[in-house]
């Protein structure tokens, strides 16, 4: 089957729209995590209130784009909520390998856009090391090469997390949010995909 390329501004707000769903789940996780932390940090003192803390809010975060990023490709046809609303879907570069993105090339291909912005955002816990602005630094470039990738008409269009992966996004049929079905893919676990489908 021949898949037309994304147009890179809607792949663009494909995954602006999955980050803002990826927040608004993070302040749901962020309930029961916090509920959690509040002997720990009793139990701690003041002293490292803020690093349990930080490390909460990127663990929280990290939780909800598992699920948004990983689950939710394979268990939605390769459409995350923002590539389906947007007509957008993540396909095998080569059709023939494979029918459909597998879970560990899933988790690999989230793992390859997550940590960029975990790179960048370490630079401000010590702005003096030279370490950390370099792993910043190394952290942007991949972001802006995943953008220019994504954004060269010719070819594909794969981006670094495309290539690592053999995957592909291609226009697809837009799939609404079906808040009742769509949310318990999000959540680990066995889901009952023929209920699904």
């Amino acid at each position: 089957m021949q898949y037309e390329s994304a147009p890179f501004l809607r792949r663009l707000a494909a995954r602006i729209l999955d980050l803002a769903l990826c927040l608004l789940l993070t302040f749901v996780v962020a309930i029961p995590v916090g509920i959690l932390l509040v002997p720990v940090v009793l139990m701690t003192g003041d002293a490292h209130k803020d690093l349990i803390y930080g490390i909460a809010g990127w663990l929280c975060y990290f939780i909800a784009y598992v699920g948004l990023e990983v689950f939710l490709l394979i268990r939605r046809d390769g459409q995350t909520l923002g590539k389906g609303l947007l007509g957008l879907r993540v396909v095998p570069a080569d059709e023939w390998a494979r029918p459909h993105l597998e879970l560990r090339l899933a988790a690999i291909r989230m793992l390859i856009i997550f940590l960029p912005f975990v790179f960048t955002s370490l630079s401000g816990a010590n702005p003096e090391s030279a370490i950390l602005n370099g792993v910043a630094v190394v952290g942007m470039l991949s972001v802006v090469g995943s953008f220019l990738l994504a954004a060269i008409p010719a070819g594909k269009r794969q981006t670094l997390h495309d290539l690592a992966t053999g995957s592909r996004v291609v226009r697809a049929a837009k799939r609404k949010i079906d808040w009742k079905n769509d949310i318990p893919m999000v959540l680990p676990g066995r889901v009952d995909m023929s209920k699904r489908l």
